[in-house]
């Protein structure tokens, strides 16, 4: 899963595929390519299968942003992204108008940072199309979470409940994406307990776990450095590592690298 990122401001790649004119619309594509469509067709040539559109930083201290301006920015990439054959869109967004637009405009992803925050609210617009939802364990909200001295086993506990609902409201369960979370809300020793017993996660549920440690901060504390270098080396090793516990999703920055990581470890593991 490729990360393309058409914000001014997130953690990793800010700015970097951002044109204003073009998320504001005004862009001409007769005359140029923006960055962030040239960035879509690098994704996918370095072997990217999902590519996952977001317009929200989910930096901490971000400012956030309404459903209409997240809109803005990835509206246009959403449009070119749907015409590559073979690829899956998956668009990053917690507003719910934003998400029932994306469906709409073609996507088969949404990736929910806030979805065990609202996930009946969001559900109800997913079963409406056949997609898939990404469920990423959000403690962002719950001051108590740092003090747990068991976060893999909460985390486990509410995406049963996760299961639960969708049975309750007839939503096809085998539709539901796991994504443990690391970063949103976690503590560094709590990150890395999660990501170290992961595995556990993927042998608890017959859903899909997401990988999704791609040049985060946690890394760069464990790594001792966070120049760009450093941190994707570190994500490589996390790529091999949550491969062989059993992830099947592995959303990067740098598809063509982790990509290469992973067939070598398909030789080892398989």
């Amino acid at each position: 899963m490729g990360i393309l990122n058409v914000t001014p401001n997130s953690f990793s790649d800010g700015g970097e595929f951002f044109d204003r004119d073009f998320a504001e619309q005004r862009f001409d594509a007769a005359t140029a390519q923006p960055k962030a469509i040239q960035h879509l067709y690098e994704l996918v040539r370095g072997g990217g299968t999902i590519i996952d559109i977001g317009g929200e930083s989910t930096n901490p201290e971000a400012i956030e942003i309404d459903g209409d301006t997240e809109w803005r920015r990835i509206g246009n990439v959403l449009n070119a992204a749907t015409t590559i054959e073979n690829v899956s869109i998956s668009v990053d967004t917690y507003h719910v108008e934003v998400a029932r637009k994306a469906l709409e405009h073609g996507a088969n992803i949404i990736n929910d940072v806030r979805c065990t925050w609202h996930f009946r609210e969001m559900v109800t617009v997913v079963k409406d199309f056949d997609a898939h939802l990404i469920v990423t364990h959000n403690s962002r909200n719950d001051k108590n979470f740092s003090q747990t001295n068991d976060p893999v086993g909460k985390i486990v506990s509410e995406f049963e409940e996760i299961l639960d609902e969708a049975i309750r409201i007839n939503f096809d369960a085998k539709r539901i994406i796991f994504d443990p979370g690391i970063g949103f809300g976690k503590t560094q020793q709590q990150n890395l307990e999660i990501f170290r017993t992961i595995g556990e996660m993927c042998s608890k549920f017959p859903n899909p776990v997401v990988c999704a440690t791609s040049k985060k901060s946690f890394l760069a504390t464990a790594a001792n450095g966070n120049d760009g270098k450093t941190l994707s080396s570190a994500t490589i090793a996390t790529t091999v590592e949550g491969f062989r516990q059993g992830c099947k999703i592995f959303r990067v920055h740098e598809v063509a690298e982790n990509l290469a990581v992973l067939k070598f470890a398909q030789k080892l593991y398989e």
